[in-house]
This record gives structure tokens, C-alpha cells and sequence, in this order.
């Protein structure tokens, strides 16, 4: 019966560990391999943290903002396929149309690798 409650009590105060630091990560600008090195972290922990409370319901953002060059509003010859399809790890995916714009495209890959 101890030890139940010890776990009840942990796990709370694990979940707001974690809280904390993906509030952190988040708000600090740093890849997430770079923040689990300063913060000195497992990386698979906090992956697996972020996920946990990134998913469906919980109150954190999983859109970055990313500037866009004059290149925007061009029409895509193909629209229905795209010429260039870059899949990260995870939920994400970009798709480049034939008339992609180059500097663009560089900016939005730099934003997302320190999201």
C-alpha cells in the first residue's frame, strides 16, 4: 500500500517535470538535442514527453511561424502532385510544388530544425 502511494505521489510530480521543460524547450529557440545537452537530459525522454503532451488536448502548439519571401502566391503547374516531398520525423511533412521558391524553402527547413 506504501509503495502505491509513492508512486501516485512520483508520477504527478514527474508530469510537471516534464511540463516544465517542454515549456522551456519551446520558449528557448534551441533544438531539442541542443536543450537536452545544456539541460543535461535524456533526448528520448523528452521526445517522448513532448509527444505525450503535445497530442490531441493539451494546450501546446505544434506550429511554427515561418516568414515568407516574395515567391508566395505563385500558381503550381501541378497542383494535384508535388515535385519535392520532405518527410521529418514524426507528423511532418513539406511538399514542394515545381515553382518552389529556393530561399523560401531554406528558411522554412531552418525554422523547423530549431522548433
Amino acid at each position: 500500500m506504501a509503495q502505491q502511494n509513492n508512486r501516485q505521489e512520483k508520477q504527478p510530480r514527474s508530469r510537471r517535470h516534464w511540463q516544465a521543460h517542454v515549456k522551456a524547450l519551446q520558449q528557448s529557440g534551441l533544438s531539442r538535442a541542443e536543450y537536452c545537452r545544456q539541460h543535461k537530459l535524456s533526448y528520448h525522454a523528452l521526445t517522448y514527453w513532448h509527444r505525450k503532451l503535445s497530442g490531441p488536448g493539451n494546450n501546446y502548439s505544434t506550429l511554427v511561424p515561418v516568414p515568407l519571401g516574395s515567391g508566395i502566391g505563385q500558381v503550381i503547374s501541378r497542383p494535384d502532385r508535388a515535385a519535392l516531398r520532405v518527410v521529418l520525423p514524426g507528423r511532418l511533412s513539406v511538399e514542394v510544388g515545381d515553382a518552389f521558391s529556393p530561399a523560401t524553402l531554406l528558411r522554412l527547413l531552418a525554422t523547423l530544425e530549431n522548433r
